[in-house]
């Protein structure tokens, strides 16, 4: 059972960073873009902030998930680090049990934003506002799936952590 969760979260990981990156360089494209308008050839974009914007929080809210799979967020393992393991590896688990806990607050939460602005639409571009606000959401799902899988995991957390970031 935890092959297939593990799987599934190896390709939602690798999903959010493919589709992270896209975004990342439709908003460096769109930022460019409206650069060169502007001071090339005198003349401002209305959408290229707002594309850029819309962009910029899928980046984030995609990399944010995917990097709580892999253990890339500051850590500051001093106290961890003196504990005996199996005190250690319990730490760890109420640490991912506590991402787990923030994800689905998320979810909760962005959830509820995104259908409170789900008849607004963005003044240059007019796309739906909830299309922004849906990131937060999202994210939280993916955390908290990716934390619910370090969770069930048999293996110490802090040996697959320190394992893929050397």
């Amino acid at each position: 059972m935890y092959q297939y969760l593990n799987n599934a979260g190896r390709g939602l990981a690798f999903g959010s960073q493919v589709v992270g990156a896209l975004t990342a360089l439709v908003m460096v494209g769109s930022l460019l873009l409206g650069v060169f308008y502007r001071y090339v050839l005198g003349d401002s974009l209305v959408w290229s902030g707002e594309v850029a914007a819309l962009a910029f929080t899928w980046t984030v809210f995609l990399f944010a998930s995917a990097l709580v799979r892999g253990g890339g967020h500051v850590r500051v393992t001093l106290l961890v680090d003196a504990l005996p393991p199996l005190i250690s590896e319990l730490v760890e688990r109420g640490i991912m049990l506590l991402i787990f806990g923030f994800g689905i607050l998320m979810l909760w939460t962005g959830w509820n934003f995104a259908e409170f602005t789900a008849g607004q639409v963005s003044p240059a571009v007019r796309y739906p506002i909830w299309i922004k606000n849906a990131a937060v959401p999202i994210c939280g799902l993916l955390v908290s799936f990716h934390a619910l899988v370090l969770i069930l995991n048999p293996a110490p957390i802090r040996n697959i952590v320190e394992h893929k970031n050397g």
